[in-house]
């Protein structure tokens, strides 16, 4: 498969280690990376710190000796004694005295070679050694002389080349007064920059990283002549505008670490101040220097993670086999399913999701069996009930028109048998009877009129009433008898009127019936026909539903013995 879940889950654990272990060794880099930068400027920073103090407290040292200078009382003594008289210098006990000050300071520190004692009143200086005044040489014009006498305390000049012994010196000056607090002059001591320079070349970090030192004007404190200066001091004034901030935070005495560019390459500068005189110390250290040991571990972080990778991919593979080789087993069996096999089952061997599933799937086949069992049951019903209703849909459809003919004819001949019937029907009797009454009267009137007829030629006097009559004839018997035929004739004549009368009702009657029958007969009869054609197309589209649902059953059998199921023992095919 070409795009199998084994694949995928392949990609994508592979995918999900691979940003984890990266985003692990990043953040695991970042953090070693600031680590050592850390570490680095607090190295750094505890190197300019111990350079600091070892400075400060060597200037202190020697510092105190100008101090012990001035609070000598013989030097004291001496100097007023020198501001009011001449002094013969070789037999003077105090000038002795004070020279022996000199040599013991000597002895004890090895680095200072030259000490003096300033006396104010006379401008001149007395050392510990013979030197040679310079031209135009004053003592109160002395910057260490100057800030002694102002300061009224210990202080430290910035580094210059003394006057006196050509050598690269800061001297260290204090004031000295007698009992009444009048200034009588300055003791001085010259402490040798070399010293104080070769401190800081003894500061390196990494294999470029070097130190220097700036005074209270932001001059770097060094031998102009010292090949340390050539390399790395000199460097400082080349790039003069990017120090000259960092200048002004170290002159006023801050401490702090900034990030600056020199010669073409980025450098951390970390400074820390020398209080006590007002100087400052600075380290360069190169930042790839520092990140030097970062990149190598993140270097072997990356090696790391593509071993890991390795690794885990070869284990990942043959965890993922495991797992999806029943999935893909799974897939084959629904891929037969697919096919209409509904005999195939997955094998379950264990309790897990995965055992979960394949019990699920075996049961999905079971059920999807069972009903397409069902489905073929319920097609060989269907068609046989498709047959069956043809049939019965065929009869009905010859024998309904048939059946509505003969229903039509049976109608219509009720009626034409009623109306025989009504036809045939006998006159009254009671018209037979005055029918002979009425010839029996006419009989009877012939004969008493031809009586009246003689009797009235044989007397013309009677008139042409019967009232003119005579009795005896009145009372004749064809009179009487003549008399009560007109009465019963009267009476019959009444009778057979009522009888026509209801008769000619009953006539009527029957006539309307009769046309009610008709128009009923008509519409049945239009009704039976309707009946009959909707019978008729109702039985043609059963008929045809029918052969649609044997098709549909036929189709549904041959659509189901495209599937593969198993057989019952007891199944009928």
């Amino acid at each position: 498969m070409n795009d199998s879940i084994e694949k995928r889950l392949l990609v994508y654990v592979l995918a999900i280690t691979t940003i984890f272990l990266l985003g692990i060794s990043i953040v695991n880099y970042s953090w070693a990376r600031y680590q050592v930068e850390r570490l680095s400027q607090d190295k750094a920073t505890a190197i300019a710190d111990a350079a600091t103090a070892r400075i400060e407290s060597y200037l202190l040292q020697r510092g105190q000796n100008a101090w012990t200078l001035a609070q000598n009382e013989q030097i004291h003594a001496f100097a007023k004694k020198v501001k009011s008289q001449p002094v013969d210098l070789e037999h003077d006990s105090d000038y002795q005295e004070m020279m022996t000050s000199f040599q013991r300071i000597v002895s004890l520190n090895q680095d200072i070679k030259f000490m003096y004692v300033a006396v104010a009143k006379i401008d001149r200086l007395f050392a510990n050694m013979e030197f040679t005044y310079p031209e135009n040489y004053d003592v109160t014009n002395r910057p260490w002389y100057q800030a002694a006498a102002r300061e009224e305390t210990l202080v430290y000049t910035a580094p210059y080349v003394c006057p006196l012994t050509a050598k690269y010196v800061v001297t260290a000056s204090a004031p000295f007064y007698d009992e009444q607090g009048n200034f009588l002059g300055v003791a001085a001591v010259d402490i040798p920059v070399e010293r104080m320079q070769k401190a800081i070349e003894e500061i390196h970090i990494g294999s470029t990283g070097y130190a220097f030192m700036l005074d209270e004007n932001g001059e770097p404190i060094a031998n102009p002549e010292s090949p340390y200066y050539r390399k790395y001091i000199k460097s400082l004034k080349e790039n003069k505008s990017v120090m000259d901030e960092i200048k002004g935070r170290m002159t006023t005495g801050e401490k702090g670490i900034a990030e600056i560019s020199m010669r073409q390459s980025n450098n951390y500068l970390l400074y820390s101040p020398v209080s006590k005189v007002g100087w400052s110390v600075g380290v360069i250290v190169p930042v790839n220097e520092i990140r030097r040991d970062s990149d190598r571990l993140g270097q072997f972080s990356l090696v790391t993670v593509i071993i890991g990778m390795m690794v885990i991919s070869l284990l990942i593979t043959g965890l993922t086999s495991r797992i999806t080789k029943p999935i893909m087993e799974f897939a084959n069996i629904m891929q037969r399913a697919e096919k209409g096999d509904f005999t195939v089952r997955a094998t379950v061997d264990s309790q897990d999701e995965i055992g979960m599933l394949g019990n699920s799937l075996n049961h999905m086949l079971r059920q999807q069996e069972n009903l397409i069992r069902q489905v073929i049951s319920m097609a060989n019903k269907m068609g046989v009930a498709g047959h069956e209703l043809a049939i019965t849909m065929s009869e009905s459809r010859t024998t309904l028109p048939v059946v509505t003919s003969e229903l039509s004819m049976l109608i219509g001949r009720s009626y034409i048998q009623g109306t025989d019937d009504r036809d045939s029907l006998e006159n009254p009797p009671n018209i037979q009877l005055f029918m002979e009454e009425m010839i029996a009267w006419n009989h009877l009137c012939r004969s008493v009129f031809s009586q009246i007829g003689a009797l009235s030629e044989a007397m013309p006097s009677l008139k042409n009433t019967v009232s003119d009559l005579p009795e005896d004839f009145l009372m004749s018997y064809d009179i009487k008898s003549l008399i009560q035929k007109t009465k019963d004739l009267c009476k019959l004549s009444e009778s057979l009127l009522i009888d026509y009368i209801d008769i000619y009702n009953y006539v009527n009657g029957v006539g309307r019936n009769l046309d009610d029958y008709q128009n009923t007969l008509q519409i049945i009869n239009q009704q039976i026909n309707s009946i009959a054609n909707i019978q008729l197309d109702a039985t043609n589209r059963a008929t045809e539903t029918a052969g649609e649902l044997v098709k549909y059953s036929q189709t549904l059998l041959e659509l189901a013995s495209s599937f593969h199921i198993q057989k019952d023992e007891d199944e009928s095919v």
